[in-house]
């Protein structure tokens, strides 16, 4: 692999990320945003969305629920992210509620996911964690409350051990419902954003 980006120093060699193959692999991620409408969603099927009628900051698929050839991905750590928007909402409901939102939308909500024809689940929701994000839970509060919680899924990420991976134009998709029934939450309807993130091998650049 070396001979492909020669010359570089020999001690960089365990570095190199391109193949004889015509790849190379890269640190990346796929993600997918839906929207959960208070009181009325139960299921949410994420990786459909596409390039072709989204935004980069919903969704960087280029096709609904495939890689395209020859890419393939290698997903090490999932991760749950609530796209809370407070403009949306008067200061004192988004405060007064927001936690309580992500503990019912986590607390009932369960995980699966499907390559090709093989399942995979169901997982508790409130164990994958965003890993990034606001890290504030409380600010000032004025005399018209500003912004005073803020919160989403803490604690380490979760781990896939092996590894999953998404072969080139296998299908593909991460699902999440409610069982239980509807959840009515009182910060409105937030953006809810699935990320697999891993390692991503793709014809060399």
């Amino acid at each position: 692999m070396a001979a492909l980006n020669d010359p570089i120093p020999q001690e960089w060699n365990q570095y190199v990320t391109q193949s004889p193959i015509g790849l190379e692999v890269i640190q990346d991620v796929a993600y997918d945003t839906l929207l959960f409408t208070s009181a009325s969603t139960t299921e949410l099927i994420f990786f459909q969305n596409t390039l072709a009628t989204k935004t980069r900051d919903v969704t960087n698929m280029t096709q609904p629920g495939l890689l395209p050839n020859p890419e393939s991905f290698l997903i090490m750590c999932p991760r749950f992210y609530v796209k809370w928007d407070p403009t949306k909402f008067t200061a004192a409901t988004f405060a007064a509620t927001v936690v309580p939102d992500l503990q019912l939308l986590t607390n009932t909500g369960i995980v699966t996911m499907q390559f090709g024809t093989k399942k995979y689940g169901p997982y508790p929701l409130w164990m994958f964690s965003a890993g990034g994000g606001l890290a504030v839970t409380m600010s000032m509060n004025a005399t018209a409350p500003i912004f005073t919680d803020y919160a989403q899924v803490g604690g380490p990420l979760f781990s896939f051990m092996p590894y999953m991976m998404i072969s080139p134009l296998q299908s593909f998709n991460v699902t999440l419902n409610w069982p239980a029934g509807t959840v009515t939450l009182g910060a409105g309807n937030p953006n809810l954003q699935f990320v697999l993130e891993g390692q991503r091998a793709r014809a060399i650049q």
